[in-house]
């Protein structure tokens, strides 16, 4: 399958391997500082592919590569700008999730992020009504609306939750509602993106109550 693609994901690619590799973010703090072979050769085929517009064929060779070392960002960031360019949108928004939580000072991390953030919109998902900054917002979603939702013990509202502000970092989330069993979460708040918790509650008995 042929596409036109986007050019959120970076410029023009550097010959060498190992170039090719650190300048997409395959390097992060503490890895070694060799990329196996076939890890690189199936990125840059992922990525050549991805350019070329054949995108199923980028994303089995970027799938590899990431099967091979799952701690490397590029391959996920990758993965999302060809879910994008499939419209596979929930696929890119965890892509790029994954990219920006392995390597958050990457100099790809602005692209990464507006990337992240055109997948949230074409998937209708609320935008945070604000500048960010490096500050972080969540926004949650439950299977039974008006479900109470906790963060660190404070109240955030019913569900749905709008993308509300808050300190980036793991955060405990807590959703319930009479009639049925209450839901707890941890999550990692990334900074300048809103991060999505959707969760789904069970009944207490077999017979739900109605859903106002």
């Amino acid at each position: 399958m042929c596409a036109t693609v986007s050019s959120t994901v970076g410029s023009a690619l550097p010959s060498g391997v190992v170039a090719l590799a650190a300048s997409l973010g395959l390097f992060t703090a503490g890895a070694h500082a060799d990329v196996p072979a076939v890890l690189a050769r199936e990125f840059q085929a992922g990525v050549d592919a991805y350019r070329l517009g054949k995108l199923d064929d980028a994303r089995a060779h970027l799938e590899k590569a990431q099967s091979i070392d799952p701690r490397l960002p590029g391959p996920h960031r990758f993965l999302a700008a060809v879910a994008q360019a499939q419209r596979r949108w929930a696929d890119c928004i965890a892509e790029a999730r994954r990219a920006l939580q392995l390597n958050p000072q990457s100099h790809e991390v602005a692209d990464t992020r507006r990337l992240h953030d055109s997948c949230r919109a074409s998937d209708g998902r609320p935008a945070y009504r604000g500048d960010l900054g490096d500050a972080a917002a969540i926004a949650v979603t439950a299977n039974v609306s008006g479900a109470t939702v906790r963060i660190g013990g404070l109240r955030y509202g019913g569900t749905p939750v709008a993308p509300r502000l808050i300190k980036p970092g793991p955060l405990r989330v807590e959703v319930e509602k009479s009639g049925w069993k209450p839901a707890q979460v941890t999550i990692d708040a990334l900074p300048a993106i809103v991060t999505d918790i959707a969760v789904e509650l069970e009944p207490l008995s077999r017979s739900p109550p109605a859903a106002p």
